[in-house]
C-alpha cells in the first residue's frame, strides 16, 4: 500500500516539476527577449539623436563617425543610417546585415532621424541574442536542478506522510481485529490474499459483522463502564472545582491579611516617628499656655494697645487642638491596621465610628458632605477594631458611589438609634447612584464588585458581613437606582451596663516636690518634659538607659523614673529588668512613656505592665496627676512600712488612674 502511494506520488510530483520547469523556462526566455528588444530600441533612439548632423552633411572622412558608438555595446551587430530615398549615409559593419545566421539570432530596431535642415532618414540597429541565449540556458539548468531538488523533497515528505497516514490505519485495523477475535469469515466473502492495511481492515470488518451481536453486547458493556467512569470523573471534577474556589478564596484572604500586616508594621513605625515629635510639641504648647497666663498679667500694662492677648491665646489653643487631631489620626491608623486578638468586650459605638470617620474623611470630603448624628449613645458587645473596619468599609463604599466634584448636592449621613427589641442600629446613607435588585442579590458574594479593575476586589462587603455575623449582628441594605443606598448594621446591645464617665477635668491638688529622672533617647522629648515639670519637681535628664543606670549608682534615689520604651542599645524593658536585679526599690517607681511597640516581646511586656504605661503624646495635667499619686504612694509607704502590704493590696501597681489611651 505504501509503495502504491509512493509510486503515484512520485509520478505526479515528476509531472508537476516537469511542467513547472517548462513553463518557467519559456517565461524566462520571453522576458529576456523582451528586455533585449527594449534595449535595442533605446540604443537606436539615442544614436538617432547623435546622427542627425550626419544626415544633413554626410559622414566627414576625417571626423568622428556617428555609428562608432556601437563599439561600446557588447551585443551590437551592425548599424546603418540612410536617407529617405535609400541612400546610405553612414554604416557600421554593414556586411553583417545580410548574414544568414537566422532571424532568431538577432534583434532589430529602427528609429527615424530628422536632420537640422528638415532632412529625414532612418537608422537601423541590430543586436545579437547570443549572450541572452547563453544566460537563458544557464537559467534553464538552475531551474531544472531546483525542480529536481523540490521533487526529491516532495518524495521524502510523501514517505513521511505516508507512514503517518498508514499508522492510524494500522491501529484501527489492529483494534478491529481484536474486536473480531476468532470469529469465522462469513460465507461468500473472499479473503484478500495480501497483507496491506486496507485488505486486513476489510477482513476484520467482515469478521466483525459476522459476530456483531456478540460484539455489540461487549461494546455496550464497555460503554456502560465508560459512562460510569465518566460520572465519577464529573463528580471528582466538581469536588476539585469546589476545593479550587475555596483555595482561591483563602489565597485572596491571605493576600489581604499579608497586606494588612505590612500596613500595620509600617503604621507602627510611622506612629512612633510621629508621636515622638508630637510629644514635645504638645508639651511645649501646654507649657507656653501655662506661662502665657502668668505673663499676661505682668506684660498687659506694658504692651502696646494693638496687642491682642486673646488672639495669642487662641493661636496656642488652636495649635494644641491640631496636635490632638494628629494624635487621634495616628491612633486610628494604628488601631485599624495593627489588627486585634478577636476578643469582644463592651464597646462605645461612638468611638468605633469616630475611628472610621477619621480614616475615611479624606476620601469623602471631595465627594459629599459628611453628617454624623450623635443623638444616641450606645454600647455593644463587640470588637472595636473589627467594628471600625466594618464602618470604614461602608463609608468608603458610600463615597465611591458618589461622583467627585459636587459636594454641595451630595451627602453621607451616619445615624444611630435603638431598635424595638433593644438592638442598636447604625445606618450609613448616601445620595449616590444606588443599586439594581440584581446587584443587591449578589452584593455579599465574594469577589463580586461593580468597581473598575484595580479599585475593588469584591471582598469588602463579604468580609464585613462575616465580621458582623461573628459579633452576633447582621447588615440590612435598602437601595434604589438613582436615589442612593442605606446600609444598616444591627448589633445587640451590651449585656452589662457600665457607669457613664462624667466629662470634664478633675482639679488635682498640687503634688509634693520630688526628684524625677527622665530617660529618653529623643533629646527634645526629655527637654520638653523637664521644661514643663521643672517648676514643680527636680528633673534630671538621661539620654540612654546606661546613662540612667550610672546616675542611679552615683546619686540619691529618684522618686519617679519616666523611661522611654523603645531606645537603642538598651531599651526600656531591659532597663526595667536591670533595675529589678540591682535596684529593686527603684523599679517600683518606673513609669514607661512610649510612642509604640514593634515586637511581640515588647507588646507582651506592655500588656503585663499596662498600669505603668503613658502613651506619647502625653497630656501634662494627666502626667502631673500620675506623678502626684505615685509620689504620695511611695512616700506613704516609706513612712509606714508596716502598712505597705495593705496598701499594695488595695491599690496594686504604681498608679491609680488607668493609662492614657492615645
Amino acid at each position: 500500500m505504501r509503495q502504491r502511494w509512493l509510486l503515484a506520488g512520485g509520478v505526479m510530483g515528476a509531472l508537476m516539476a516537469l511542467g513547472f520547469c517548462v513553463v518557467s523556462g519559456a517565461y524566462l526566455e520571453s522576458r529576456a527577449r523582451h528586455h533585449l528588444s527594449l534595449r535595442v530600441r533605446e540604443v537606436a533612439r539615442l544614436m538617432a539623436l547623435g546622427s542627425a548632423p550626419a544626415l544633413a552633411w554626410g559622414e566627414a572622412p576625417d571626423g568622428p563617425r556617428p555609428l562608432e558608438v556601437l563599439d561600446t555595446v557588447p551585443e551590437a551587430l551592425f548599424g546603418v543610417l540612410s536617407r529617405a530615398d535609400g541612400t546610405t549615409v553612414a554604416a557600421w559593419h554593414p556586411e553583417r546585415v545580410a548574414a544568414r545566421d537566422g532571424a532568431s539570432a538577432r534583434v532589430l530596431a529602427h528609429a527615424p532621424v530628422v536632420g537640422p535642415g528638415g532632412e529625414r532618414g532612418l537608422l537601423l540597429v541590430g543586436l545579437s541574442t547570443e549572450a541572452m541565449t547563453r544566460d537563458v540556458r544557464h537559467a534553464w539548468g538552475l531551474l531544472a536542478a531546483g525542480c529536481l531538488l523540490l521533487w526529491l523533497l516532495g518524495m521524502g515528505t510523501l514517505v513521511r506522510l505516508g507512514g503517518a497516514a498508514m499508522g492510524p490505519l494500522e491501529h484501527v485495523t489492529r483494534a478491529l481485529e481484536r474486536l473480531a477475535g476468532r470469529t469465522p469469515v462469513p460465507e461468500g466473502f473472499i479473503t484478500p490474499g495480501g497483507r496491506d492495511e486496507p485488505e486486513r481492515l476489510a477482513a476484520a470488518l467482515a469478521r466483525l459483522e459476522a459476530g456483531r451481536d456478540t460484539q455489540v453486547s461487549v461494546l455496550e458493556g464497555l460503554i456502560d463502564e465508560a459512562l460510569t467512569h465518566q460520572e465519577r470523573l464529573y463528580t471528582q471534577q466538581g469536588l476539585l472545582d469546589t476545593r479550587m474556589r475555596e483555595l482561591r478564596l483563602l489565597q485572596d484572604q491571605l493576600v489581604v491579611a499579608d497586606r494588612r500586616t505590612s500596613v500595620g508594621t509600617l503604621s507602627a513605625g510611622v506612629a512612633h516617628e510621629i508621636n515622638n515629635p508630637l510629644a514635645y510639641i504638645t508639651a511645649n504648647i501646654q507649657f507656653a499656655q501655662q506661662e502665657f497666663k502668668q505673663l499676661e498679667e505682668v506684660l498687659r500694662p506694658l504692651a502696646p494697645e494693638e496687642v491682642d492677648w486673646a488672639e495669642l491665646l487662641n493661636a496656642l489653643s488652636e495649635a494644641s487642638d491640631g496636635c490632638i487631631r494628629v494624635q487621634h489620626i495616628v491612633q486610628s491608623l494604628k488601631s485599624f491596621a495593627c489588627g486585634d486578638d478577636g476578643k469582644s468586650h463592651s464597646v462605645e459605638l461612638a468611638s468605633a465610628l469616630k475611628t472610621a470617620v477619621n480614616m475615611a474623611r479624606n476620601e469623602i470630603r471631595h465627594r459629599a458632605s459628611l453628617v454624623v448624628d450623635p443623638s444616641v449613645s450606645a454600647r455593644v458587645d463587640a470588637n472595636e477594631v473589627r467594628l471600625a473596619q466594618v464602618f470604614l468599609n461602608l463609608l468608603i463604599n458610600a463615597a465611591h458611589a458618589i461622583s467627585p466634584g459636587d459636594v454641595e448636592h451630595n451627602e453621607i449621613r451616619v445615624s444611630m438609634r435603638h431598635g424595638t427589641e433593644g438592638e442598636v442600629r447604625v445606618s450609613i446613607t448616601d445620595t449616590g447612584s444606588g443599586m439594581t435588585p440584581e446587584v443587591q442579590g449578589r452584593l455579599f458574594t465574594p469577589f463580586f464588585t461593580t468597581k473598575p479593575i484595580g479599585v475593588g476586589t469584591g471582598l469588602g462587603l463579604s468580609v464585613c458581613q462575616g465580621l458582623v455575623h461573628g459579633m452576633g449582628g447582621e447588615i440590612e441594605v435598602l437601595s434604589e437606582p438613582g436615589k442612593g443606598s442605606t446600609f444598616t448594621v444591627i448589633l445587640p446591645a451590651a449585656r452589662t451596663a457600665l457607669r457613664a464617665l462624667v466629662p470634664g477635668k478633675v482639679v488635682a491638688p498640687q503634688a509634693p516636690r520630688a526628684r524625677l529622672l527622665v530617660v529618653d533617647d529623643e533629646p527634645r522629648v526629655a527637654i520638653s518634659l523637664r521644661r514643663a515639670l521643672s517648676r514643680e519637681h527636680e528633673v534630671t535628664v538621661a539620654s540612654s538607659a546606661r546613662e540612667a543606670l550610672a546616675r542611679l549608682v552615683q546619686a540619691e534615689p529618684f522618686d519617679v523614673i519616666l523611661c522611654d520604651l523603645m531606645m537603642p542599645e538598651m531599651n526600656g524593658m531591659e532597663f526595667f529588668h536591670a533595675l529589678q536585679r540591682d535596684h529593686a526599690a527603684q523599679a517600683e517607681s518606673v513609669l514607661f512613656i512610649s510612642g509604640g511597640a514593634f515586637t511581640e516581646e515588647t507588646r507582651g511586656f506592655l500588656e503585663a505592665h499596662e498600669a505603668r504605661l503613658l502613651r506619647k503624646p502625653m497630656d501634662m495635667d494627666t502626667l502631673r496627676e500620675r506623678l502626684r499619686q505615685l509620689v504620695d504612694a511611695r512616700r506613704l509607704a516609706r513612712r509606714a512600712p508596716e502598712g505597705a502590704e495593705a496598701l499594695a493590696e488595695s491599690a496594686p501597681g504604681p498608679a491609680i488612674l488607668p493609662a492614657q489611651c492615645v
